[in-house]
């Protein structure tokens, strides 16, 4: 049994071999909305920045999915973590995983929240309709993150890869132990191959199992959350290391808030006005007066296309967005 207070992760040597890190969109979406009452996200500042910078643009289709995240204090519903056997390359791949999960899959956990007045709707519908209720989740998850965090993810991906590469060369340096023992500060590397978390919110023993670990930074996080049901491969999420926040706070201090959220939105690619609009949660006379500031600054182009206009991001434009 695992002392109180602590999460323990048992090591055998085929899973040394078969740690690897991942980076996933829907992890930050779930941690970009997990209120005070999940530990793993409580107090953290990129997370609290974020959300203070897009709450306003948050769109009423992403309700139902708010909802769900932050049903239980006990946390997050595990089945809307990634698996790690899924394709995490796009927010759409993952959230075609999570279409395809088992009614079973889905029925069990919603078992776990009982009942009561206080229940978001949204656990009744999933209870009642299992994974048919599943399209109404992951349409609001894809709102949300179009919405609010798309615009975000090229700069917060730089962030991951290099928490990436800093971690992987520290494993060729000083070893897979004490790399995973710098993951947090609660943590600690025992060399009969365990990794314990002293966290009040953890008291649970587990063996990987020869299935190994998969390590995802996330930079909404402050401490530890690990999705190690036995019916997924287990998998670790930790905080990232230095988000770029502070940059993207030049950026509105530079351009406005709304300014720099729709510079970010063109560095997605080539859009319309009216794309624009969808993409901010404004109007679309409100998206063009955004357009027309930077286009007169000269960090996006305006071409016009028939009876529509399209803005691209320029060089000026992307350097700037790259600091």
């Amino acid at each position: 049994m695992a002392p109180s207070a602590v999460l323990e992760i048992g090591f055998r040597p085929a899973d040394l071999a078969r740690v690897r890190f991942a980076v996933s969109p829907l992890d930050h979406v779930l941690g970009g909305v997990a209120g005070p009452q999940h530990h793993c996200a409580r107090d953290s500042v990129n997370r609290d920045r974020w959300w203070r910078r897009v709450k306003g643009h948050v769109p009423q289709q992403a309700a139902a999915f708010i909802d769900l995240v932050n049903a239980s204090p006990l946390g997050v519903p595990m089945f809307l973590t990634p698996d790690s056997t899924a394709a995490r390359a796009t927010i759409g791949d993952e959230l075609d995983a999570l279409l395809a999960l088992p009614e079973a899959e889905v029925h069990r956990e919603m078992q776990d929240y009982g009942t009561g007045p206080d229940l978001p709707r949204v656990i009744a519908e999933l209870r009642d309709g299992g994974t048919r209720r599943l399209r109404r989740i992951t349409d609001a998850a894809w709102a949300l993150f179009r919405t609010c965090l798309a615009p975000d993810w090229p700069d917060i991906q730089r962030a991951l890869r290099a928490d990436v590469e800093q971690r992987s060369r520290a494993v060729a340096e000083t070893g897979l132990g004490p790399m995973l023992a710098r993951l947090h500060p609660d943590l600690s590397w025992h060399d009969e191959g365990t990794l314990r978390y002293a966290s009040p919110e953890w008291r649970l023993a587990y063996d990987l199992g020869g299935r190994g670990l998969e390590l995802r930074p996330n930079l909404f996080l402050s401490g530890l959350t690990a999705p190690l049901g036995a019916h997924r491969s287990p998998a670790l999420l930790y905080p990232g290391r230095d988000h770029p926040a502070r940059h993207a706070d030049g950026l509105a201090r530079l351009l406005g808030t709304a300014r720099t959220r729709a510079l970010r939105a063109i560095a997605q690619g080539a859009c319309t006005t009216n794309q624009l609009a969808e993409d901010l949660g404004v109007s679309a006379p409100t998206a063009s007066a955004h357009a027309t500031v930077l286009r007169d600054a000269g960090v996006i182009t305006t071409e016009r296309r028939g009876r529509e206009v399209r803005h691209s991001l320029t060089a000026l434009g992307r350097d700037l967005l790259l600091g």
